[in-house]
């Protein structure tokens, strides 16, 4: 699946999909987010996912402001503002907010098809009590208790 015209490296037959980025990757995110200290409750397969999210996010809102960043029923779930929310204010315009959806959408739509451990083609499990999206052979190799590192 293409996210907004972009096609992300995908598996090699030979080798599976190109290896994640380490968490420290993230890091980049962290002068983001509203509350400090937040952790990035995410499987290791989805944070090349996540980075691209962020760049093209911040290519089009250089101010915006990450709420959280999280796996929810088996999606990834990028919450951000187009810029700093300030009560009482109109921070941004309606289109802003759309365009924002948007470019989050396309990046959900494409958490459900890559395994949160490995990158890989992936779809959604319902065998645990934490949903996730997982490749057959992470599927094997996840535990009961849905931890991916």
């Amino acid at each position: 699946m293409t996210v907004l015209g972009h096609q992300p490296p995908g598996p090699d037959e030979a080798t599976g999909p190109p290896a994640p980025p380490p968490a420290s990757a993230l890091e980049v995110l962290r002068p983001r987010l509203r509350t400090a200290g937040r952790q990035f409750a995410i499987g290791p397969g989805w944070r090349r996912l996540v980075l691209d999210c962020h760049h093209r996010i911040s290519a089009e809102f250089p101010a915006y402001e990450l709420l959280a960043v999280k796996q929810k029923y088996g999606r990834l779930s990028f919450q951000a503002f187009p810029r700093p929310w300030r009560p009482g204010e109109r921070s941004w315009t309606p289109d802003e907010h759309a365009r924002l959806h948007e470019l989050l959408d396309a990046t959900t739509a494409r958490s459900e098809s890559l395994c949160e451990r490995c990158a890989g083609p992936a779809r959604l499990r319902r065998t645990r009590r934490l949903w996730l999206t997982l490749c057959d052979a992470c599927e094997a190799t996840v535990g009961e208790s849905g931890e991916l590192d």
